[in-house]
């Protein structure tokens, strides 16, 4: 067994804290970044505007979110217990992917500020729908697995 202070147990929990508190964020950025590049390859070098539309269209998907999830800034969302956020967020890669393929049929689709604005928005909102998905599985999934929930790193020991 590890001992609590050795490099292994602090890059085990490194890697932990990385995972449990970036995930999505991550994946969110992969999407976006990802989807500026597609746009570019597809319609050329963007102007000035075209990055103040892709801004705004990425950025409107999260305003209505946050507004439908809380009943109008009046509820907050209830979380989602921790395992089924770490398998929900193991999935990202389809999320991310799912992403790209929607930016890239948007890029092929249209041109000009449309296409940096609706490949943005469209990705920004496939990106939150994929992911809500991606939870809702793991939620369903939850059930048939091993474990109920995550335990707590201090209240076993691990096996050895």
């Amino acid at each position: 067994m590890a001992r609590d202070d050795d490099l292994s147990t602090h890059l085990r929990r490194g890697l932990g804290a990385s995972t449990r508190h970036n995930a999505l964020a991550y994946g969110y950025s992969l999407a976006l970044t990802g989807t500026f590049a597609i746009l570019t390859v597809t319609d050329g070098r963007p102007s000035p505007a075209d990055i103040l539309l892709f801004g705004i269209g990425g950025s409107l998907p999260f305003a209505f979110a946050t507004s439908a999830t809380t009943r109008g800034f009046r509820v907050r969302v209830q979380e989602e217990p921790p395992i089924v956020r770490a398998v929900g967020s193991s999935l990202g890669f389809l999320s991310v992917t799912g992403t790209l393929g929607l930016a890239w049929l948007i890029a092929w689709a249209a041109s000009g500020g449309v296409a940096w604005l609706v490949g943005a928005l469209t990705a920004s909102g496939g990106y939150l729908v994929l992911s809500a998905l991606e939870l809702a599985f793991a939620r369903l999934v939850r059930p048939f697995m091993a474990v109920d929930d995550l335990r707590e790193a201090d209240e076993d020991p691990e096996p050895e």
